[in-house]
């Protein structure tokens, strides 16, 4: 339990005389506050689990956006009229996107927690936002590889 935010501190016992009765720090203490009162459990837990599961999305698509940028532009050459710039675009999308919004979800959580407020929402806000944009570069980076398949030329003989 934290002793600040309550007017005129704990009560002290003076050198002098007896120290504060039972029921004077038991009626100061219930006053106090803490970052994870007892009732608002489920908001911290179910916020920290929702910033924890868009952490780890974020480092997912991270490892899987760079995996994919090197596969594909392995290939990638002025030959085949591809260029690597929509693939690490799409990929700088999903996982910068994500990123951003994991840390703005980050210090808005946190800030709520310091007003008292609850949290759970603003950190399912960021989640769906950060799906959202993981999808956006997603089809960023599927459309740079369909038109460099369709730019190919494929001939059929009929």
């Amino acid at each position: 339990m934290t002793w600040s935010n309550v007017p005129g501190g704990p009560p002290q016992s003076s050198p002098s005389g007896p120290g504060p009765s039972d029921a004077q720090r038991a009626a100061w203490e219930r006053g106090g506050t803490t970052l994870f009162p007892p009732g608002k459990l489920a908001d911290r837990i179910s916020t920290v689990l929702l910033l924890a599961f868009g952490a780890v999305m974020t480092i997912v698509t991270a490892v899987v956006g760079i995996i994919a940028v090197i596969s594909v532009t392995a290939s990638c050459d002025t030959a085949t009229g591809c260029s690597p710039g929509a693939y690490i675009g799409g990929t700088a999308i999903a996982v910068g996107g994500s990123f951003v919004i994991g840390v703005a979800t980050l210090v808005l959580a946190i800030g709520a927690w310091i007003r008292r407020r609850s949290s759970w929402w603003i950190a399912a806000v960021g989640f769906v936002l950060a799906i959202v944009v993981i999808t956006w570069g997603g089809v960023v980076f599927a459309g740079a590889a369909d038109s460099a398949s369709g730019s190919s030329s494929v001939s059929s003989t009929a």
